[in-house]
């Protein structure tokens, strides 16, 4: 009787240079992105399976390019609008300028301020 080889189930988990190669992407951005990995030992192994589910929910985010062309873009505030937040005004900010006023006989008290 003859022996019938079958063949091998392909490679589930991939090595990060694997991954990375897989995703189309370097190993650099692989790193940097939140892809979810298995480790064994001091090694990351990253599941096919796990890539294809990131890659799709990726691409139905924000920053997945597709949902990117479909919304335009929001408007920048103008320059003009809302408040202006105030400034200036005399501030004692040393202890020199403190003994300074009050050689001169200057109010050193701190105003209330006005809302």
């Amino acid at each position: 009787m003859e022996k019938v080889s079958l063949p091998l189930p392909a490679i589930r988990c991939l090595s990060k240079q694997e991954a990375a190669s897989y995703l189309g992407i370097g190993v650099t951005l692989l790193s940097e992105l939140d892809i979810p990995f298995v480790k064994l030992g001091r090694r990351c192994l990253y599941d096919r399976v796990d890539l294809d589910i990131w890659i799709e929910e990726y691409k139905q985010c924000e920053h997945g390019r597709a949902k990117k062309e479909a919304i335009w873009p929001k408007p920048k505030k103008v320059s003009t609008e809302g408040k202006i937040p105030a400034s200036g005004g005399l501030q004692q900010s040393s202890q020199t300028a403190k003994e300074y006023a009050k050689v001169l006989g200057l109010k050193t008290d701190k105003m209330p301020k006005h809302c």
